[in-house]
């Protein structure tokens, strides 16, 4: 039996399209979330986390119900756009990363951030590049998820710099589920099965191809956030005060937007009426933990010249630069601007 362990949840973003999916083919989407142990409230929130069984009992659910659909591939097909609010820092991350190889490098860092459990690797060799992925055996053995992985790299890769060629080949693991021309019409690549590995290769070149559109000054920052998030994962010590443990949970999800109280709470496994009364009792509250943790923050990212104010304002989570000015005159007395110029006095 497989238990959630800490880090195993994940984005809500990354279920819906697959219980819409399951409604387009036919399935009613009362049933389905219910037999999924997901609420439509959940669905409709992008930035909510779910447990890691919940898509693979979708997964598991849409195999048993359409065992001859392509389901992997047909699900690439209807990707239409990567939006990296989709995989949240992590797809921040890799589209403001300088290269194709920093990219994928650091896609395969933060994996855990987005995939649980995923495995992928980046090779070399002789002037080819091979991404491969690997699961754990549940996911293995239902195909699909890991045929829609594999696509929509390949479909979606491409968006990253447009110069990236289409791959020298798709490999996978396992045998050839559905017709052949199917494979060929979505993958646009040669396919072979059975090939002792699952990915795809292409030539080495476009490693080296710049990210379109990325900030490089905005990438660092966020790799600093994605790592912070990263260690932010191991299982926060019950004895530590609550307010710590707010604010460390606050700090590791204000770029992915889920530094709100209600998701707070549930990455603490409390109500939140519990981390209500439960700060209460230590003479806090909410509100004044998501304060303290921007405050600081915003002190560091303002000693990084590189960054506009506007910048500083989007990673703390402020939906505009005038509502971030009034907090930080607020808490300081002073502009950002002033607190700038005064750093460099």
């Amino acid at each position: 039996m497989h238990h959630d362990e800490p880090d195993d949840r994940v984005l809500a973003s990354m279920v819906a399209p697959l219980v819409a999916g399951g409604v387009a083919l036919g399935l009613d989407p009362i049933e389905l979330t219910a037999s999924i142990g997901v609420s439509a409230d959940e669905l409709r929130d992008p930035d909510a986390l779910v447990s890691y069984e919940v898509p693979l009992r979708l997964w598991e659910a849409l195999v048993r119900s359409f065992p001859a659909e392509p389901l992997g591939l047909r699900f690439a097909q209807e990707i239409d756009e990567w939006a990296p609010s989709s995989l949240g820092v992590v797809g921040y991350v890799t589209r403001n990363c300088r290269d194709v190889r920093q990219a994928l490098e650091l896609f395969i860092r933060f994996t855990p951030l987005s995939f649980p459990r995923m495995q992928l690797r980046l090779e070399e060799l002789g002037g080819q590049a091979r991404l491969l992925v690997d699961h754990e055996p549940r996911v293995v053995a239902l195909v699909e998820p890991i045929e829609v992985f594999v696509a929509t790299m390949v479909r979606q890769l491409p968006r990253v710099n447009p110069q990236i060629p289409r791959p020298t080949e798709v490999c996978f693991r396992h045998p050839r589920k559905h017709p052949a021309e199917l494979y060929a019409e979505v993958l646009g690549a040669p396919v072979r099965f059975e090939a002792g590995w699952s990915g795809f290769a292409f030539d080495a070149a476009a490693l080296e191809l710049p990210v379109s559109g990325a900030n490089p000054e905005i990438g660092r920052y966020l790799r600093q956030h994605a790592d912070a998030m990263l260690e932010a994962r191991e299982p926060v010590p019950t004895e530590a005060p609550l307010e710590l443990r707010v604010r460390a949970v606050i700090d590791g999800n204000l770029l992915a937007g889920t530094s709100d109280q209600a998701h707070v709470a549930q990455a603490l496994g409390m109500s939140t009426r519990s981390l209500q009364r439960g700060l209460q009792a230590r003479g806090t509250s909410f509100a004044a933990q998501l304060e303290e943790v921007r405050r600081s923050r915003a002190q560091q990212l303002l000693r990084q010249p590189e960054l506009s104010v506007a910048e500083v304002a989007f990673m703390l989570g402020y939906g505009n630069p005038r509502a971030f000015y009034r907090s930080f005159r607020r808490w300081t007395g002073r502009t950002p601007s002033d607190y700038r110029r005064d750093l460099e006095t």
